[in-house]
């Protein structure tokens, strides 16, 4: 899994519990195991939680009861949040959820063998706020169970907070991408930096950010020299995990990327033009950068060390920050910044007459 903050939509789309612990035998009787998944972001105006059954049953076949409602939603729950202050530890309020199905709020489940309907989620709309941890508790009245999980908020909203010093620097001397060489050395830069309030502490740590990750999008558009006609495209490079260090309550972010490795992206990217009328224009590129929590980064790295497919060494990967007798899932937070960022006159070209991106015919620029 590259991408590593995925929104609440891939996460579902990952069967129904890409996610579990080693609480139970996945060959026992069936009984009731609940499954939550939810990433909080604050840049979100609506947050969704999901709450759900296992498939486990020794007398019936997983694919059967994956197209029946009944084996995987419950209709006795109780989903609510309780805020609590990261200066004093009091419940400052509780937030109620409310069921809605999120395929009339605009996120369709993927067909296949599970059932498409009712899609069943719980949502609040309230504004997220990093002085505060978000404990949700499910609470089961037809088994008196009770699950919940604390996540802390990264704050996506506050520029401030969440820099990205080549998107934020907007003055006349603004920093440009850079990549002219090919030697093993040669590297560009993407750096920032995260402050968390000043008395941040949650789980042993003075910042909710543990890891990182970015992704360059390449822009352009094939500009056909016979008809004038001009089709934007664009391909996605991912920068893979970013380093995350500091102290007290600061984390700095740094993505250091080869410049050969930028070459290789795009002439991959873009490739040889479909015929030989079309020649390429390169537009400002978009940098994302996704920050996520400690939590976030265990299930990652279980993942990575557990392998999937046919080769795995389980059937689903074995972590779960949730806190109940039979659940398992994630419930924690992300969070993205955005923004264009220009490759300097140098790059361009660079691009222009190297033999690594030859095929591509990059001739120049959409702008000036």
């Amino acid at each position: 899994m590259k991408k590593f903050i995925l929104p609440l939509l891939a996460l579902i789309a990952l069967s129904v519990f890409p996610s579990c612990s080693e609480k139970f035998n996945v060959a026992a009787p069936y009984k009731n195991i609940t499954v939550i998944y939810g990433l909080l972001d604050r840049a979100d105006t609506a947050h969704y939680v999901r709450v759900q059954k296992a498939f486990l049953d020794d007398n019936k076949s997983a694919l059967t009861m994956a197209k029946t409602a009944d084996s995987s939603f419950f209709n006795n729950i109780n989903v609510r949040i309780k805020r609590i202050s990261i200066h004093d530890t009091n419940v400052f309020d509780t937030i109620h959820l409310s069921r809605v199905d999120l395929n009339t709020e605009g996120y369709p489940k993927q067909s296949g063998a599970f059932f498409d309907a009712p899609n069943y989620a719980y949502k609040f709309t309230n504004d997220l706020d990093p002085n505060y941890i978000y404990r949700i508790i499910v609470n089961n009245s037809a088994t008196g169970e009770v699950d919940s999980a604390d996540a802390p908020v990264i704050d996506d909203k506050n520029k401030s907070v969440f820099q990205l010093f080549i998107i934020d620097d907007t003055t006349a001397n603004a920093p440009t991408m850079e990549f002219t060489s090919t030697q093993p050395n040669s590297k560009v830069n993407f750096s920032g930096l995260y402050t968390a309030p000043s008395d941040f502490y949650f789980e042993g740590r003075n910042s909710p950010v543990a890891i990182t990750q970015a992704v360059l999008r390449f822009n352009w558009s094939d500009s056909n020299i016979s008809t004038g006609v001009k089709t934007k495209k664009y391909y996605d490079f991912d920068l893979g995990y970013g380093e995350v260090s500091g102290t007290s309550n600061i984390s700095y972010i740094n993505f250091a990327v080869k410049d050969l490795d930028i070459y290789n992206a795009i002439n991959v990217g873009l490739g040889k033009p479909a015929d030989n009328f079309t020649v390429r224009l390169m537009d400002r590129c978009q940098l994302s950068v996704y920050l996520g929590t400690a939590a976030f980064s265990t299930y990652i790295n279980v993942q990575a060390l557990q392998g999937t497919g046919l080769t795995g060494n389980e059937i689903q990967p074995t972590f779960t920050n949730i806190k109940g007798k039979n659940v398992l899932g994630l419930y924690t937070s992300k969070a993205m910044r955005s923004g264009p960022v220009t490759m300097s006159s140098k790059s361009i070209a660079a691009l222009q007459v190297s033999s690594l991106v030859s095929q591509c015919r990059i001739v120049g620029t959409v702008y000036h």
